[in-house]
């Protein structure tokens, strides 16, 4: 019975899935057909009028908000945020938080409240794009209501193509990993509207690949990675109470259980191991159930939520990462500039920070023995963690550090909205010919 009700949430998931894809198909095509007998969007004074850029997402915390937020206030082409989100995040300068009230949220539902405060947001302040991370629901969101408004859309791929796959049955996004099986209508009605977004920030190299195989044209496309705030940069190191770190959500996707299986490995070669695991989430009791089951709570302890994981960072000798997968783990670069090497599996856009050898070490972490092998090589050589944690702040500050982000943001931003002045002024003067027209 109980594998029958979840087929059925299965099928329910894959036509609703379907649905949402070709409702947004739909809805775009009919904008474009609307918007064409409408006046152009008037493009304002950008001496006068604050430069805003709208984004729309989840943010579980401040920190990985801060990551993404401070290199586009560094932006020469942005003066104001606006944010719409679900949950009320700390007040920062130069961010405009437009978030649905908890009783909109309640009448309508999560989903719908936050396109109605998109859509508000959007008339209200008129930003330059709207930005929505994850295609579901957060960019198609941004997409429709960007086309209806005449805004141009942008879609931040942060987990990477696993979003696009398959109808994105691997995603993070609750609904799509309900869907089970992949389908291939799904999977091309996400490549096409993939293909619709003015711009799509990827992480790495891999998803520029991906998205190039399924038709988006290149120039629409950029790697720019979330920032690591300067602090990670500056951090002393510590006494190690840590021999690995792990810092992330208690989620399935983060795949702790098999870092704890590894752990367990370990101790049997080095008795006294201790992993801290930074952050909360629903599977925390059972993580902590499989723990005790492996006999090693002496060994791992869970620190929960923390505000101070710089500090964290600072009392560890490596991090450790072992996902199913990933885009580029702000984590990982967090911790890799704060001078700790990085243990992960080779997923995602991981190898444009991580060269195997030189800034850290992959491992396979669905073999515990091997991987637990692998580790213990490394903590037993002080001089090649060492030697790794440095090469790791340098590969990490060139690639991500607060100004090298806004830069990367400046040039994107500086082409669309040129592009964005050159298409109004010629639907402008399209417009003035058509009244002439009618007027002789």
């Amino acid at each position: 019975m109980k594998h029958l009700k979840r087929q059925l949430d299965a099928l329910f998931a894959r036509w609703l899935v379907r649905l949402i894809l070709i409702s947004v198909a739909l809805g775009i095509r009919l904008a474009s057909f609307v918007r064409w007998f409408l006046p152009a969007r008037r493009h304002e004074n950008t001496t006068t009028q604050p430069r805003r850029i709208l984004i729309a997402g989840s943010f579980y915390n401040d920190a990985w908000f801060d990551s993404h937020v401070t290199p586009l206030l560094a932006a020469d082409h942005i003066d104001e945020v606006l944010v719409v989100t679900d949950r009320a995040l700390s007040a920062r300068p130069g961010v405009r938080f437009c978030n649905p009230s908890e009783k909109i949220q309640r009448r309508i539902g999560r989903i719908a409240a936050r396109a109605v405060a998109i859509w508000r947001a959007a008339r209200r302040y008129r930003p330059n794009s709207l930005m929505g991370y994850h295609i579901m629901p957060n960019a198609l969101l941004c997409l429709l209501i960007g086309r209806w408004l005449g805004i141009p859309a942008i879609y931040q791929m942060t987990g990477g193509p696993v979003q696009l796959m398959d109808g994105g049955v691997g995603s993070e996004n609750a609904l799509l990993r309900r869907q089970i099986k992949p389908g291939q209508l799904r999977a091309a009605l996400m490549h096409h509207l993939a293909r619709q977004f003015d711009r799509i920030i990827v992480r790495g190299k891999q998803a520029r690949h991906y998205l190039f195989d399924h038709g988006v044209t290149p120039t629409n496309i950029a790697i720019i990675p979330g920032a690591v705030p300067n602090k990670f940069f500056e951090i002393a190191r510590g006494n190690a109470e840590f021999d690995l770190i792990a810092v992330g959500r208690l989620v399935d996707v983060k795949r702790y259980d098999r870092l704890l299986n590894i752990i367990a490995e370990l101790r049997k070669h080095r008795p006294a191991i201790r992993c801290g695991i930074v952050g909360d989430g629903p599977l925390s009791d059972e993580l902590k159930e499989h723990a005790a089951a492996l006999g090693i709570n002496n060994n791992v302890t869970f620190l929960g939520k923390r505000t101070d994981v710089d500090t964290l960072l600072s009392q560890a000798r490596a991090y450790i990462l072992t996902s199913e997968n990933e885009g580029l783990s702000i984590a990982m670069m967090e911790a890799m500039a704060a001078g700790l090497p990085a243990i992960v599996p080779n997923i995602g856009e991981l190898g444009e920070l991580l060269v195997d050898g030189e800034t850290g070490v992959y491992i396979d972490a669905t073999a515990p023995s091997e991987a637990a092998e692998k580790i213990y090589n490394l903590l037993g050589s002080t001089e090649a963690c060492a030697a790794m944690g440095f090469a790791a702040v340098e590969r990490v500050r060139e690639f991500a550090a607060v100004t090298n982000v806004a830069t990367k943001w400046d040039d994107v931003l500086a082409i669309m909205q040129a592009r964005e002045r050159g298409t109004a002024d010629t639907a402008g003067r399209k417009q003035q010919l058509n009244s002439a027209a009618v007027q002789s």
